[in-house]
């Protein structure tokens, strides 16, 4: 590769016969994932600045690879590496500041990272270019550019890319539709063990779209999807089941596929699966229905993990691999002025690839982006273009007193309850927050998983304060023997605006009105309480 020939000859001069060799012999331990041959050979030249040397024991570092995990020592590392140009340590910093693992998060910089590398036709940092400009992730989205970076890492071996570019050619995005083309993209994918190149390497198996119909072999392409997960591809098999087409029909596992489908869906598709389960259980028996909701409850998705094949690309992936598929969990926020931003939680989109909010059920879904944030205090504040009549006031005035009655507004449990804002009340029960914390108010309201950065307001519909966490109930009956109830936390609404205030971010106050019912106070943070969903 043209990156490791020109950092060895810059390096040559600086080493000795025996770091020529020390370089070849670490660079051959690492492939092989010898790590203690592998750390006996790049830790002296490491010290000595050896670019390449630097890069890799960076890795190891960042997964503990023969040696004790040091995210901190392996950020260093991986900079001076990246700042002398080697393109494995820029592609790998790119992916910690595009994350905000061990560094702030910092897309704009993963960006420049990652384009250094890929300038150097460094595999994994041309396929993250192409996956983030065919997605408009952290830049501007364009499809047909992405299918450039893609086209480059797919004949570098980069397995992901085939998958992504199979789904280019087969939807026409940023490149003519052309099931022809996508087909062997699909299908090396498939094989690689890329879920939705499965589920559309199956679906034209079934149909006959651009290679000979063969449904039975499009069930065994569904069925390794399904097992991973892949919602489409678990309502494919109970249809498959159900039917008996393409397998022999048997309803009571066409009616489990039809669970677990219900399950894995994505939120818009929901209502159209759970529709799919109702008619098949009205043609199970009692018996088949209550075995089949056994067998789902025990089921789990197993994900593979893909591999790559490339020689080329083997040992700057020794210790990384291709982006995994991502994950979504979701939390609450507050609109808090007319301009659409919304003030949620740091830790709710800490990790995120994508962001996205609305304002509850049947409601546009939008793409967020963060404007700022503060992990210290969890606080973050989100661009959207949300355009809310109503946004939030804070409460102005009188402080909050222990025993004043407050309400909750949120989100829990999206995954099992609906997508309308959760209304629960309570009173300050404390003015400091666990161990004292003076940041926080404990409240009574119930709250779950999910209600984090929603508001808690007074009985005026002020805010009062940012819900954060709730006490592990569980935890504590472990250490003490007594099972707490209700011990919940919200940030108090003065950190919050202080946190707005530095970073010059608008929002408007209210003084305390006369006190409303609970379905009042609803009525009114219903239309400034925002969904957000985290995809990381």
């Amino acid at each position: 590769m043209k990156t490791r020939t020109a950092l060895l000859a810059l390096t040559l001069g600086l080493l000795a016969t025996d770091g020529w060799a020390g370089i070849e012999e670490g660079l051959s331990a690492y492939q092989r994932r010898d790590w203690p041959a592998a750390l006996r050979e790049f830790q002296p030249l490491a010290q000595s600045g050896d670019a390449v040397a630097q890069s890799r024991l960076g890795h190891m570092l960042l997964h503990g690879n023969g040696i004790t995990k040091d995210v901190a020592q392996a950020v260093k590392l991986l900079t001076e590496a990246a700042d002398k140009g080697d393109a494995l340590a820029q592609n790998t910093l790119g992916g910690l500041y595009f994350h905000g693992n061990g560094v702030p998060r910092d897309p704009a910089r993963a960006l420049i990272l990652f384009s250094r590398a890929a300038d150097q036709n460094q595999p994994n940092a041309l396929n993250n270019l192409g996956q983030l400009y065919f997605q408009g992730n952290g830049v501007a989205k364009n499809e047909a550019k992405a299918v450039e970076y893609l086209h480059k890492s797919a004949d570098m071996g980069i397995s992901a890319s085939w998958e992504t570019l199979g789904i280019a050619y087969w939807h026409g995005r940023g490149v003519p539709a052309d099931k022809a083309v996508a087909l062997p993209w699909l299908k090396k994918a498939a094989e690689r063990g890329h879920l939705v190149a499965q589920n559309l390497y199956g679906a034209a198996l079934w149909t006959g779209n651009g290679i000979a119909q063969d449904r039975a072999e499009a069930v065994r392409w569904f069925e390794r999807s399904a097992n991973q997960g892949d919602p489409a591809s678990l309502l494919n098999m109970a249809h498959a089941k159900f039917n008996g087409v393409g397998s022999a029909k048997d309803v009571e596992t066409a009616y489990y596929y039809y669970i677990l489908a219900e399950r894995q869906a994505k939120p818009n598709d929901k209502t159209k699966y759970t529709e799919a389960r109702e008619k098949a259980r009205q043609q199970v028996t009692p018996d088949q229905e209550r075995t089949a909701t056994e067998k789902a409850a025990k089921w789990s998705p197993r994900p593979q993990a893909p591999g790559d094949a490339s020689d080329a690309a083997k040992t700057d992936k020794a210790t990384e691999s291709a982006p995994p598929r991502p994950q979504r969990n979701a939390g609450s926020g507050v609109v808090i002025n007319r301009d659409g931003v919304v003030l949620t939680n740091s830790h709710v989109v800490k990790s995120c690839r994508n962001i996205k909010v609305s304002l509850g059920e049947g409601t546009q879904i939008l793409a967020a982006s963060v404007i700022a944030r503060d992990d210290v205090n969890d606080l973050a504040a989100l661009n959207t273009t949300l355009r809310s009549s109503d946004s939030a006031r804070f409460r102005d005035g009188a402080a909050m007193r222990s025993g004043d009655s407050v309400v909750a507004i949120g989100f829990p449990l999206s995954s099992l309850l609906s997508r309308e804002p959760n209304i629960t009340a309570g009173v300050i029960s404390a003015q400091n927050g666990l161990r004292g914390d003076k940041r926080h108010y404990q409240v009574t309201a119930p709250i779950q998983r999910g209600n984090s950065g929603g508001p808690l307001t007074d009985m005026s519909g002020n805010v009062v304060g940012i819900v954060v966490s709730t006490l592990n109930a569980m935890k504590v009956a472990d250490n003490s023997g007594a099972i707490p109830q209700n011990v919940n936390f919200a940030i108090k609404g003065e950190l919050a605006r202080k946190f707005l205030d530095e970073n010059k971010i608008a929002y408007t106050t209210n003084a305390p009105g006369p006190a409303l019912s609970v379905a009042d106070v609803g009525d009114m943070a219903r239309k400034f309480a925002a969904y957000v969903e985290c995809e990381n």
